[in-house]
């Protein structure tokens, strides 16, 4: 009986912490203009937290392996500002592309969707 009560405790913490959470994020929506394939294009993203308790990001999700997070903080403290940095490996792409990250967390507003296109050229051919 007493471990029951612990786990309904523990998620009505865990409830508690994720709706007092917000994730804000500057430009959340981006364009890199245009590129030649095999470029690495970085994009940044500025990331707040604007709740009352630590906001914690536990994963996320990307379309393809092209995309990649990099140093992805496991918390951000209250009022805190991160610059989330992705990368883009555009080998193998062509044209318009348009792409998102899904940023899973506590937030009351997770997932936060992160969104950046642009336009891939094909390289120049030698003569």
């Amino acid at each position: 009986m007493k471990i029951k009560f612990l786990i309904l405790g523990i998620f009505c913490f865990w409830g508690f912490i994720s709706l007092s959470q917000e994730v804000k994020v500057k430009n959340d929506k981006q364009k890199f203009g245009f590129v030649t394939e095999g470029d690495t294009v970085l994009i940044k993203y500025e990331i707040k937290n604007i709740g009352d308790s630590p906001l914690m990001i536990t994963n996320y999700e990307v379309e393809c392996g092209c995309t990649v997070v990099e140093n992805l903080p496991s918390v951000i403290d209250v009022g805190e500002t991160y610059i989330l940095k992705i990368k883009f490996d555009t080998h193998n792409k062509y044209d318009r592309q348009d792409r998102t990250v899904k940023l899973i967390s506590n937030a009351k507003n997770s997932p936060t969707v992160l969104r950046f296109k642009g336009v891939i050229l094909q390289p120049k051919k030698k003569k």
